[in-house]
């Protein structure tokens, strides 16, 4: 595995593929590029297509979320990491409503909307972004988690694993009806089950890791059931009138074959080996951004209007769409990386010059010092 600093180039990778995943399933979610599903309706060719494309695309948040545990089991709680996320998230919930007032998207009725200004100050409890509400919470958890994957035997982790997979996967997999527990795996509680999973194949190893072709064909497997699982339930529930609700569960994050597909890719992307020099260097370096490309998109003054200024009105041919949906997806990827990366210059010139003030000199002590107390053991 490469490394640039701290930095491995096939996990940088991955970041950077599932980020792209999760914007293409956002394109589909915004230009009604996925079928719906209602007695009397069968999905068209643009619809199968991109159930299809949503299908391959469905593991990318499961896979962020068992990166983090692989890597952040093995190091100490940092409240310097958490602070670095919450400036990041701040820095685009305050000033992308600014920015586009200022451009005419937005009124200033609208910017001003006390509800707004609330939804922007206090981004992680409001839910601004529901991944972000959750991993804020998983990684306030993470210190107690990582005491318990150290503290567990290899079987009684992999138990502890199971019962979480029983309870927050395996059962709603296989029921037509909604469960009122069930958050779809958009909840810190699912987010759980993921991180120990990841912790679990770092700390003990696992029986995927190492063998790609095995990883590819579980991948490759798991999704094409996802998209089998869809479109059986869309043509059920389009001729029968049955199984509306359970024609939305392949496309829920805590789904098996959304799990299995995740692990399936993670395991694969971990016996890439990617020769340190340029091409490492870059994809390091790009991905330092990724995470920034959903923070901007996402964005609520964004999330419903970027698919419509990139692109204006969605071809109705599936060729057509899907050509839309790849330099659409691909020009507002590279262009938040761009703003991420000179928002990440802009802060490390900043950070420079609080350094030098007796503020920041404080702030970066007790920070230090609270660190340091939870590395102790």
């Amino acid at each position: 595995m490469a490394e640039t600093g701290k930095r491995q180039a096939n996990f940088e990778l991955l970041r950077i593929l599932a980020m792209l995943m999760v914007v293409s399933m956002h394109f589909l979610s915004h230009t009604g590029g996925l079928p719906v599903a209602e007695k009397g309706r069968v999905p068209d060719g643009r619809e199968t297509a991109g159930v299809l494309v949503e299908s391959f695309c469905i593991v990318a948040v499961n896979v962020y979320v068992l990166i983090s545990g692989y890597f952040l089991s093995q190091k100490g709680f940092s409240f310097r990491r958490l602070q670095r996320l919450w400036c990041q998230i701040l820095f685009y919930t305050l000033l992308i409503p600014v920015g586009l007032t200022a451009a005419g998207v937005l009124s200033v009725a609208e910017l001003l909307n006390p509800y707004h200004v609330w939804n922007c100050l206090f981004p992680v409890q409001s839910g601004h972004y529901w991944f972000v509400t959750a991993y804020v919470v998983l990684l306030l958890f993470s210190p107690l988690l990582n005491a318990a994957v150290r503290a567990m035997s290899a079987r009684q982790l992999r138990i502890a694993i199971g019962a979480l997979l029983a309870f927050f996967c395996l059962g709603k997999s296989l029921s037509v009806l909604p469960f009122a527990s069930d958050r779809y795996g958009y909840d810190f509680g699912w987010f759980i089950c993921l991180y120990l999973t990841g912790a679990c194949m770092r700390r003990h190893g696992g029986a995927l890791l190492g063998r790609k072709k095995r990883c590819a064909l579980l991948y490759a497997i798991s999704c094409l059931l996802v998209a089998g699982s869809e479109l059986f339930s869309l043509w059920l529930c389009g001729c029968r009138g049955i199984l509306e609700y359970y024609a939305t569960v392949p496309f829920h994050y805590n789904y098996l074959f959304a799990y299995t597909g995740a692990l399936g890719l993670f395991c694969l992307f971990a016996g890439l080996r990617i020769p340190a020099g340029k091409v490492s260097g870059w994809i390091c370096q790009a991905s330092r951004g990724a995470f920034g490309v959903y923070l901007i998109h996402e964005h609520v003054d964004i999330s419903g209007r970027w698919t419509e200024w990139i692109l204006g009105e969605p071809s109705c041919h599936t060729a057509g769409y899907l050509i839309q949906m790849t330099e659409s997806v691909l020009f507002l990827f590279l262009l938040c990386i761009c703003i991420d990366l000179l928002r990440g210059r802009l802060f490390e010139l900043a950070k420079q010059g609080l350094e030098k003030t007796r503020l920041g000199q404080r702030v970066s002590a007790t920070l230090a010092r609270l660190d340091s107390c939870m590395e102790q053991r």
